[in-house]
């Protein structure tokens, strides 16, 4: 009889055994199709976004009533010549909303273009910064890269950002290589005499530069991803505002 009862309870661990290993395999396979689904979403999602919000873009801009009615948080339309960079620009409640989820506030690891919370969302502070992730494929902010060779920003210094009631006209007139934290560049808003601090880090970090130098009355939007460098590097690319018109799908 103790055999027996040996044999059962032999049995039993080995059933026991044999249901956690399962119960492993199962959650195994369940992380692997996560990452693999959150891998095609990162590398995707962009694209579908991208199909989705075409039918908002016209040959003169953005209609902006028929954005706002999808989301209040877009706050402009930032498209850089000779890039892939066109998209609307967003500003949550913090500068983390947007991080991980798209303009049509659902989750995406691509995130969407923001505008930091520091600045006005009619873009009337000196100094304004866009974040955005640096994405594979040029998607999203990884286009930015691009300035970092002199000869493309040569070629390629302009864009545009739309705004609900107005266009600014955007030069392109440096590029850095910064670090996160730099408060000179991130501190925002500005405070007293910041914009002399932050035309000085300009001065100090660009890689390149066009144009005319920054002056104390120009208007700028910085645009800044992650670059390829430390965890706190970022590439920054500077754009004076250039011109501005009444424009907008207001109506």
């Amino acid at each position: 009889m103790a055999l027996g009862a040996a044999a059962r309870a032999a049995h039993a661990a080995d059933r026991t055994v044999n249901a956690v290993s399962g119960l492993v395999i199962v959650c195994v396979l369940l992380f692997s199709g996560y990452q693999l689904w959150d891998a095609w979403r990162i590398q995707h999602g962009p694209d579908e976004v991208s199909a989705r919000l075409a039918q908002y873009k016209g040959p003169g801009g953005p209609s902006f009533r028929e954005l706002l009615a999808l989301n209040p948080d877009v706050v402009g339309w930032l498209k850089l010549e000779g890039t892939r960079i066109d998209s609307p620009v967003v500003q949550g409640k913090d500068d983390s909303q947007y991080l991980s989820a798209d303009v049509f506030g659902q989750y995406s690891p691509a995130g969407s273009l923001f505008l930091a919370k520091g600045c006005a969302s009619d873009f009337s502070h000196q100094y304004n910064v866009i974040m955005g992730h640096h994405m594979t494929e040029g998607k999203m902010f990884g286009d930015l890269d691009l300035y970092r060779e002199e000869g493309f920003m040569d070629a390629h210094h302009t864009g545009t950002l739309w705004l609900p009631h107005k266009t600014l006209s955007l030069e392109v007139v440096a590029v850095l290589s910064a670090d996160a934290y730099d408060s000179a560049l991130y501190r925002l808003p500005l405070p007293v005499n910041g914009f002399d601090l932050a035309r000085r880090r300009i001065d100090e970090l660009s890689l390149h530069r066009q144009g005319q130098p920054v002056g104390a009355d120009d208007r700028l939007v910085a645009l800044s991803t992650c670059a390829s460098g430390s965890a706190n590097e970022r590439t920054v690319v500077i754009c004076r505002v250039s011109g501005e018109s009444a424009a907008g799908d207001t109506t």
